[in-house]
């Protein structure tokens, strides 16, 4: 009940600010090749942030959708650089996989500050310091089932529910990446190896062969 109360105030706070800029998000890598009972990881990403500068994130609940007739999920971790939650540096507000599932909400506060000339505990370490343009946000794991037929695909998308930088202020993402799965194609019989049909011909007319050269 806690997360959720969070995770609608943070919502709802980020849909009330002015969006300040526009950044992307991606579920990396954007493509593999699978077959069932792999594991597979996907971190999602952010870029387009200030490079040890402002603009930084310092909040974001994304929900990430999957197919799971074909995909089981196995859990999630965050990145630290909103800050460790387990320092009290930042609070885990998602709420995980849906009922029934298919839609994984991941959603994190920062309590750091954004940066020292702004500060109020003046305490670090700041979001502008620690944070690169471009870093990830969470990995997400799953395992591919039999559902995954050969030579299908499936398809793992993001949806923002709100992104803010260290101030409160709204940021737009412009860009959303999906990771697509492919199973290979079943191969098809090896076309040097004759048929069993073929191989009874050959037979038959071996033995009308033989039985003629005994004549």
């Amino acid at each position: 009940m806690r997360k959720t109360t969070l995770a609608f105030l943070i919502t709802t706070l980020l849909a009330l600010a002015s969006p300040a800029q526009a950044i992307t998000l991606s579920l990396e890598p954007a493509s593999s090749t699978v077959n069932p009972g792999n594991s597979v990881a996907l971190d999602l990403t952010v870029s387009g942030l200030g490079d040890h500068t402002a603009p930084s994130l310092g909040a974001f609940d994304v929900d990430i959708g999957y197919d799971p007739a074909k995909l089981n999920f196995t859990g999630y971790a965050l990145g630290t650089l909103l800050g460790d939650v387990s320092l009290g540096e930042a609070f885990d507000t998602s709420t995980g996989d849906s009922t029934p599932p298919g839609l994984i909400d991941l959603a994190e506060l920062s309590l750091l500050e954004p940066d020292s000339i702004n500060c109020f505990f003046c305490t670090g370490p700041y979001l502008d310091d620690i944070q690169p343009s471009s870093f990830v946000l969470a990995t997400l794991d799953f395992i591919v089932t039999g559902g995954l037929a050969p030579g299908q695909s499936t398809q793992v998308d993001i949806a923002v529910q709100a992104l803010g930088d260290g101030f409160g202020n709204s940021l737009t993402a412009d860009t959303l990446n999906p990771s697509v799965l492919r199973r290979p194609a079943a191969p098809p019989p090896p076309s040097g190896v004759p048929e069993p049909a073929t191989l009874m011909l050959l037979g038959i007319g071996m033995a009308w062969l033989r039985r003629f050269s005994h004549a």
